[in-house]
């Protein structure tokens, strides 16, 4: 199975460079890796030319206009331009550990998408990771900075420092998940096709993820969990507010209970 990596970024060169470093580490090296940027900065430009160099597979950079948050939009340019039968997503903002893409490709089965999840890594802690520390596998040990920023309450959801093994999931019941995250997300790309992929009529920072979710389980497709695998980091930045007209398109989207988006990757590829 081919599998390409989508990094979804903008504008934050310095998170970039640190999961670009994380996915040189991999154990299992996506077959490409495609990122897909809703803008055209210039740092990332500079730095992205560097990283093909340094990868072992083929980087891909696609840009777009900046004319306000269109993820939707950038994520299916990177589908259009996968060759992978199989896409893992990330955002720019997430660190990975050696074993992500990894994790991905063992779960990966015809009739599931996958649902991860991730750290949240406080200030402090995502300063206290730098890119050099990452190169040399500062996470593939134990990084006792960060667990103990999470034992002091700064950085969130210590559990998922660790991996878990299957019949401790089924133990504890962490083997469970209510929604996915476009930051740790996989699927076949012929379910994205078959669903005309992430719907562009989505804006801001809320809903997109849940769209496509709900659309792939209308297509028939189950969701599997990934708790205690596909262990991420999510480095510290302001959020943005979320769009709450979002809201009234998936409260359409459960009505109407259509696989099919009628503005997505089908239409994605003539517009700027």
């Amino acid at each position: 199975m081919k599998t390409s990596l989508s990094i979804s970024t903008y504008k934050s060169y310095d998170f970039l460079n640190k999961v670009l470093e994380s996915v040189k580490r991999q154990s299992i090296m996506p077959n490409e890796v495609i990122v897909t940027e809703d803008g055209q900065s210039e740092d990332n430009k500079v730095l992205l030319a560097k990283w093909k160099e340094k990868l072992p597979v083929p980087l891909i950079h696609i840009t777009q206009k900046d004319i306000g948050n269109r993820k939707p939009l950038a994520l299916n340019k990177a589908i259009l331009k996968a060759s992978g039968d199989y896409i893992v997503f990330i955002d720019g903002d997430c660190v990975l550990r050696d074993d992500f893409i990894k994790d991905h490709i063992k779960n990966a089965s015809e009739d599931c998408f996958l649902a991860g999840r991730r750290v949240e890594l406080s200030e402090k802690a995502s300063l206290h990771l730098t890119a050099e520390k990452i190169a040399h596998g500062y996470l593939n040990g134990i990084p006792w900075f960060l667990i103990l920023d999470a034992l002091l309450g700064k950085t969130h959801h210590i559990g998922r420092f660790f991996k878990t093994p299957e019949f401790l999931k089924k133990l504890f019941k962490r083997n469970d998940v209510f929604d996915i995250r476009g930051c740790n997300f996989s699927v076949h790309k012929k379910h994205l096709v078959a669903i005309n992929g992430f719907s562009n009529d989505f804006s801001g920072a809320y809903g997109e993820d849940s769209d496509v979710e709900y659309r792939l389980k209308f297509l028939g497709l189950k969701m599997k969990s990934l708790r205690g695998s596909a262990i991420q980091y999510h480095l510290w930045h302001k959020t943005q507010a979320k769009d709450q007209s979002n809201q009234k398109l998936l409260e359409e989207l459960l009505q109407s209970r259509k696989s099919w988006a009628a503005n997505g990757l089908s239409e994605s590829s003539s517009i700027a």
